[in-house]
């Protein structure tokens, strides 16, 4: 970490003739200078996104610390995966406890690798999105217009089969 785009520069210079020597490249595409010391900007690695961001102690003491959440990216390949998974109309001859049963390791996993103290709010929002999918898979299998009336339903059946969230604290 640098302070100065000119230290910054100069760094990257030498890591790029480490690598050289040994025979290995950047990817110009994914490398790049992120200005981390003002918390305006932040980079994507491995799934989170990483930003410098002011913090304060209990006794009122301002500090600065990196903070990780999900990625926009990784956001999308997870609403993707639950889609692909509740919205084919194939899929509507599967019970609603096989579907948690192939949802549970998967948002177990999800859980495990994106839950940071700071991901509260992605992860609610994901969250919502397989309660939302799976109350349209629901709808489309009793064969209902309108998917929001079958919300209650829906969370009574994720109770009974045990449904996980991404939340740390499940919700009742």
């Amino acid at each position: 970490m640098c302070k100065t785009r000119r230290d910054a520069l100069h760094a990257q210079k030498l890591i790029q003739a480490m690598m050289e020597r040994l025979g290995l490249t950047l990817h110009p595409e994914k490398t790049r200078i992120v200005g981390l010391w003002t918390g305006e900007e932040g980079f994507d690695f491995l799934g989170m996104h990483h930003r410098k961001t002011k913090a304060e102690t209990a006794r009122s003491q301002v500090y600065y610390t990196t903070r990780q959440w999900l990625c926009k990216k990784a956001e999308m390949h997870i609403r993707e995966v639950v889609k692909e998974r509740l919205a084919p109309p194939n899929m509507r001859h599967f019970s609603f406890e096989e579907h948690v049963k192939w949802l549970n390791p998967k948002i177990q996993g999800w859980k495990n690798y994106y839950t940071t103290s700071y991901s509260t709010k992605w992860m609610a929002k994901l969250d919502w999105y397989i309660r939302q999918r799976l109350m349209k898979w629901y709808a489309k299998k009793r064969q209902r217009r309108r998917w929001r009336g079958s919300g209650h339903e829906v969370k009574m059946l994720s109770q009974t089969h045990g449904l996980k969230t991404l939340l740390k604290v499940a919700r009742v």
